[in-house]
């Protein structure tokens, strides 16, 4: 069982994850921001992707009534650091979707004025890999190779895995705010001032 120092340890690293998370935003806004219909927080347009495509958005936070339903819908516990993750953002999708992290999805209308995150019921019950164990917890995917970032429910490490998490260990970080902090700094090298890639077709999962 976690200690209380430990817990402590990765919530304050968790904080400091997201906190990374949110300087990108700020930069980003330097060529544009804007607000959904629903709440959500667009930094950065980036229309050579598509007209109404961004670099970031951050969603609207959850309550803990919305977090017994996301735990109902998967039958599954939320692990306590993406149950925090989900008070502050429910939810997010950086450099324009290259890394996604799942939240709780309310609308599948395609009007464009909403914006929502991909739910976490498509890969932790809907699509879940066979190949997955009944403990970890899938809360992420990189658009690149549809590898998947996931926590195992017994520890606070994250692992990247391949599609079908066959290969579950293909990275590994310390904790969930690691995680978010050292791929927003890779992520962010790969991508110019405007959120253009700075080299066309290299790869946007990690090594």
């Amino acid at each position: 069982m976690e200690s209380s120092s430990t817990a402590r340890r990765d919530e304050e690293s968790l904080l400091s994850g997201l906190a990374t998370v949110f300087r990108a935003m700020e930069q980003a806004k330097a060529f544009g921001e804007d607000t959904s219909r629903d709440g959500a927080r667009l930094f950065g347009h980036i229309p050579h992707v598509a007209p109404r495509a961004w670099l970031h958005i951050q969603y609207p936070p959850l309550q803990n009534p919305d977090i017994a339903e996301i735990e109902r819908a998967i039958r599954r516990p939320v692990p306590s650091a993406y149950a925090q993750l989900l008070r502050i953002t429910n939810g997010l999708t950086l450099f324009g979707g290259s890394l996604s992290l799942f939240g709780r999805r309310t609308d599948y209308s395609r009007d464009p004025a909403v914006r929502q995150p991909f739910d976490l019921s498509i890969p932790n019950l809907k699509e879940r890999p066979r190949a997955a164990k009944d403990h970890w917890f899938i809360f992420a995917f990189y658009d690149q190779d549809g590898s998947l970032a996931y926590l195992d429910g017994e520890t606070p490490t994250v692992y990247r895995a391949d599609r079908a998490m066959s290969n579950p260990t293909l990275n590994e970080w310390t904790n969930l705010g690691v995680f978010l902090s050292s791929e927003t700094a890779r992520l962010g090298a790969l991508f110019d001032e405007r959120g253009r890639p700075v080299v066309t077709g290299r790869p946007t999962t990690p090594v």
